[in-house]
């Protein structure tokens, strides 16, 4: 009995002399594209944050889009003080406050503005546990460094006690003349003294 052998006849592959040489380039090259990307997306990161007029330091909160807001706001229960900044700057161990608002610059920054940035100082010192010497409010033609002095905070925990007292009132005057805040306010349709 006799038995056929087959024999396949291809072509065979040229060795290369250096495959692994090749894969090294191409990682080489790959790694140094994506240096390239990461430089682009951190200069692109930078001059969005100076556009939007904030100061240097790492942006580790913002409130200014949903995705990436934190699950819940600042909260400290012992002075009853709730907020949620626009943004909060990291600058070495210190966490930064920023507040930004929209329509007229003022020459100087509103009080009610000043004291809403010094809540956020209180609240990130109270619950996170961290400094927060200073803050910024940024209008559209202009920031203001709001340094919280002892005397702010004072005048602010004596703001907070006026407001926790109004809330026992009956009757509570309106404090301003100003349509555009009535329109604005979250009381309007309960309030008998609205302007608008």
């Amino acid at each position: 009995m006799t038995s056929r052998v087959r024999f396949r006849i291809g072509i065979i592959p040229r060795a290369t002399p250096n495959r692994f040489g090749t894969i090294k380039k191409m990682l080489v090259w790959l790694g140094f594209t994506l240096l390239l990307l990461g430089m682009w997306f951190l200069l692109r990161a930078r001059g969005l944050q100076q556009r939007a007029g904030l100061p240097t330091g790492r942006v580790v909160y913002m409130d200014m889009d949903t995705a990436h807001t934190l699950a819940r706001p600042l909260y400290d229960p012992h002075i009853g003080l709730v907020g949620k900044p626009d943004y909060i700057l990291e600058q070495g161990e210190a966490l930064i406050p920023v507040e930004v608002k929209t329509g007229h610059t003022p020459q100087q920054p509103y009080p009610g503005h000043v004291y809403q940035l010094a809540a956020y100082g209180l609240l990130i010192q109270r619950v996170l546990g961290r400094p927060a010497p200073y803050g910024f409010l940024r209008y559209p033609q202009a920031t203001f460094r709001i340094e919280f002095t002892p005397r702010l905070m004072d005048e602010l925990l004596a703001v907070l006690a006026a407001l926790r007292a109004d809330e026992e009132r009956e009757d509570v005057p309106r404090s301003h003349n100003h349509p555009a805040r009535c329109r604005a306010c979250g009381f309007r349709e309960i309030c008998n003294q609205r302007l608008a």
